[in-house]
């Protein structure tokens, strides 16, 4: 039906009407030979009866009939063959129309409108829809960006259509911040809406500090993005001061004397208290329980003011001062675990207190731990004699008689000649004397290996064949006489 509209035009249909003009000129000019035929015929007759006829035997006349031409017949006739050809053409104009109806819907103008009208339209005419998808600063996030029929053209159903659709602008483009602290929370507003920063979000917090509508400061949530890194996709707050925040102190507060911790907290929780808790040793309140408050019941206090409240932790043992204590009471004092110590001092006379690892007058209660150390002076490192011990047990003894105790003494060993057996201490630069806390002694040791390993038995000690030498303190001691 198409290809014969489009084939036919006026040019067509004026040859369809010329044809039909000139058939009736053919039929008109037939008419008009067969008139002057009769017209001739009566002319050669006498004109004065009518023309005798023979009908079943008998004759009778026919009156000859003139024909009167119609002169609006062509016209009539041309207006009736339009009339035919234009009802012709919208019939048929009317038959594509309808069968265009019925295969092709007018496509719809989706640009700047969601994809989801898009695809109700689509599925209403079995249309569909291929997506695809980029980046754009101009349309929303799932809004029709473009598509490849133009709005009006005819689809056919059933088709594919092409439309582009926008994801919203680049996570990951790098935005340069600006400078929020000259800018006013308007001015921040309008410049995160120009450059869709959708994850860069503005609150407004009280501050003391703050005037109202000025910057706070900017919270980058990820730690490892610097302000000079920042990306569309990165979360970060920008937060402006409210003021000051003033409230009513319209908030009755308890007596909390003699109750547990846990009913100021909630009391605190629900009313927005600032709690600040103190505890102390008490011999009358039990542990975990409130001895005293800041605030007098009764009174009020607004939201966030603060309070202070002294939480109970039973009663207490006070350490004493141990150098007023020997050892043996130190020990067994109270409840506490004491570990004592002796150590050599050059100061502290034998007997007295060097130190103790907790102050005197110290409360503990059962919260803290009552292990104590107190380390008593041995006084002055007395230098023991040495002589007859073997070589090889010097180590411990030094560690165990001075090094432990505090005293820095040690000692060089020496060999010589000597009758004892090898390896037996058989001399000491000094022995049997007070030294300085740090000395160093020479020890002389026999190398005889050929002696026997046996104890004497003529009773004699054991011989000093070299005298003793003058040590030198170390530096910075003198040598303790």
């Amino acid at each position: 039906m198409s290809d014969f509209l489009s084939k036919f035009n006026k040019d067509q249909y004026d040859e369809l009407v010329d044809e039909k003009e000139k058939d009736t000129e053919k039929e008109k000019s037939s008419t008009e030979e067969v008139e002057q035929t009769e017209t001739k015929s009566s002319a050669s007759q006498p004109s004065t009866g009518p023309i005798p006829s023979s009908t079943n035997g008998g004759r009778r006349y026919e009156e000859v009939e003139e024909t009167e031409i119609d002169p609006t017949y062509k016209s009539k006739k041309r207006r009736t063959i339009i009339i035919s050809i234009v009802g012709g053409v919208l019939a048929l104009l009317l038959i594509f129309f309808i069968y265009d109806r019925s295969v092709h819907v007018a496509m719809e103008d989706f640009v700047g409108q969601p994809v989801s009208e898009a695809r109700t339209w689509a599925a209403e005419y079995n249309i569909e829809i291929d997506l695809t998808h980029e980046n754009s600063m101009e349309y929303e996030t799932n809004e029709v960006m473009s598509q490849a029929i133009p709005a009006g053209d005819r689809v056919r159903k059933g088709e594919t259509i092409s439309l582009v659709s926008s994801t919203g602008p680049d996570p990951d483009e790098h935005i340069e911040l600006p400078d929020f602290a000259e800018m006013s929370q308007y001015e921040a507003e309008t410049w995160i809406a120009d450059y869709k920063a959708e994850n860069l979000q503005l609150l407004s917090e009280y501050s003391d500090d703050v005037e109202e509508g000025e910057f706070i400061r900017l919270v980058i949530r990820d730690s490892n993005v610097t302000e000079e890194e920042y990306r569309r996709r990165d979360s970060a707050i920008v937060y402006y001061s409210r003021g000051e925040e003033v409230f009513e102190k319209d908030i009755d507060v308890p007596d909390f004397t003699g109750q547990p911790r846990t009913e100021v907290e909630q009391w605190a929780e629900t009313n927005e208290i600032e709690i600040t808790y103190k505890e102390e040793a008490s011999n009358s309140v039990e542990a975990e329980l409130v001895v005293s408050q800041s605030v007098s019941p009764k009174d009020k206090v607004a939201k966030r003011d603060e309070m202070e409240v002294v939480i109970s932790l039973g009663q207490a043992t006070t350490v004493p001062h141990f150098g007023e204590l020997t050892m043996e009471e130190a020990t067994s004092y109270g409840d506490l675990v004491v570990m004592v110590q002796q150590r050599y001092h050059s100061e502290v006379p034998f007997g007295g207190l060097i130190s103790q690892s907790v102050s005197a007058g110290t409360e503990l209660t059962d919260r803290d731990s009552k292990e104590i150390q107190v380390v008593y002076s041995q006084g002055r490192p007395y230098l023991r004699d040495y002589r007859g011990m073997l070589e090889g047990d010097l180590p411990e003894a030094f560690y165990e008689d001075y090094q432990s105790k505090g005293a820095d003494i040690r000692y060089t060993v020496k060999y010589v000649d000597s009758p004892e057996v090898k390896g037996t201490v058989v001399g000491m630069s000094k022995f049997n004397e007070f030294v300085s806390m740090s000395y160093t002694v020479e020890i002389r040791v026999s190398n005889n290996a050929s002696a026997s390993s046996g104890p004497r038995d003529d009773g004699e000690e054991v011989p000093e064949d070299i005298p003793p030498i003058e040590e030198t303190p170390q530096s910075g001691e003198e040598e303790e006489k």
